[in-house]
């Protein structure tokens, strides 16, 4: 069984508390570590802490609550209680969260390994091992070697014990070169400071290669400006729920009254708010699972359109809007479920962009309109994600064949 042993042993620099639990994101610096340390495939975690202290007994209940298995310990010589021979240990110390190249390193099958960097001298902040080499503050070693640990004294730094263990113990070092350190492959906080610049620079790596022309150049830098103050309230998450729960609802009601504009303004902006809560889950260090509210608002908003679509039509146009509306939802869902790389992602429409179309056609004309458009801009946009980008063959190599 893989363990995770995750350190709490050092304040930040400002001396507020453990590092591991500076605010980061939605929730602190731990959460993102215990993401990372399910991922490698660890079924038990165990936290080393000096201090009791109350944020991580809080947190500690809710994993067991979650069917996790959590502990903590004060001193190294506890460790041993806790693992037998046969387990394997990947410790992450204070303050040091891996990319998803050094996760995908560990979630294979249980291997001893060392992750160190060289060029001792550019990285300082990390534990010096000999003259030209550091280490990165992971390590990924058989619980059998815990036993050479009993006699230590209890004063010492757990990571400093593990790294002489390993050391003198020859384990394979995976040496990260100078590129993938730049590029982020150990990041390292230590203050509430470097938590921030972590933060600024995750949200200017989002990706956007996916998005539309509207995501792209007016919802996501919206959302991007509004996440730190999101994040500074632990509830925002479920306020967004509720807000596009709720609008979405509002705008089934005001659609049954005949109120197109309103109703399309409200299904617009219960899914603008459901967007922004998918982008505040990119970073909320919970293991990723199905969106059943992302669900529930694609079958309200079709609903609702569904609703004033009947409403603007007459006994002669009934029929073919609602063929012509089916054509529409079975479009944006086979755009969503394309797999691999996206084609003209920035024309590519989805729920929020039809939205659009159809509050701009309610505006100026019946939605009807706005229903022949989006499904003709829908399916143009699927014709073209389809067409295989190749050239076609030229005629001299038809004529050969």
């Amino acid at each position: 069984m893989k363990l995770a042993l995750i350190s709490l042993a050092k304040d930040d620099l400002d001396g507020q508390g453990p590092i591991a639990l500076l605010p980061l994101f939605a929730g602190t610096l731990l959460d993102l570590q215990i993401q990372a340390a399910q991922r490698f495939g660890c079924e038990k975690f165990i936290f080393l802490c000096p201090v009791t202290h109350g944020a991580l007994l809080q947190k500690i209940d809710a994993m067991k609550q979650q069917g996790l298995d959590a502990e903590y310990v004060r001193s190294p010589s506890d460790l041993v209680q806790y693992a037998s021979e046969q387990d394997h240990i990947v410790y992450i110390a204070d303050g040091i969260i891996p990319n998803e190249e050094i996760v995908s390193q560990l979630s294979g099958a249980p291997q001893e390994l060392l992750f160190t960097v060289l060029h001792a001298e550019e990285y300082q902040e990390f534990e010096r091992i000999d003259l030209n080499q550091r280490w990165l503050g992971i390590v990924s070693l058989n619980a059998a070697r815990l036993v050479a640990m009993i006699d230590i004294p209890d004063e010492w730094e757990i990571g400093s014990a593990l790294l002489r263990t390993a050391v003198q113990a020859d384990c394979p070092r995976a040496i990260i070169s100078d590129r993938r350190m730049g590029a982020g492959a150990i990041s390292h906080i230590q203050s509430a400071l470097s938590a921030t610049q972590y933060t600024r620079r995750k949200l200017k790596e989002m990706p956007a290669e996916k998005d539309n022309f509207l995501n792209r150049f007016l919802l996501r830098p919206l959302i991007k400006s509004s996440l730190p103050r999101l994040w500074s309230r632990r509830a925002a998450p479920q306020y967004l729920q509720i807000f596009a729960l709720v609008a979405g609802l509002s705008g089934i009601g005001l659609a049954a009254f005949g109120y197109a504009i309103a109703a399309l303004a409200l299904l617009f902006f219960g899914s603008a708010a459901q967007f922004a809560r998918t982008t505040m889950r990119q970073f909320d260090g919970v293991a990723k699972f199905r969106d059943w509210t992302a669900i529930a608002l694609d079958l309200v908003v079709a609903s609702g359109v569904a609703i004033l679509l009947v409403q603007a039509s007459d006994a002669v146009t009934l029929m073919p809007n609602i063929v012509i509306f089916a054509l529409l939802l079975a479009h944006l869902l086979l755009l969503r479920s394309a797999p691999g790389p996206v084609r003209f992602a920035l024309t590519r429409p989805d729920m929020r962009l039809v939205l659009l179309l159809l509050l701009v056609a309610a505006i100026f004309g019946p939605i009807s309109y706005g229903i022949y458009a989006a499904a003709l801009y829908s399916g143009l946009s699927l014709l073209l994600d389809r067409f295989p980008a190749g050239k076609l063959p030229d005629s001299s190599s038809r004529q050969s064949e």
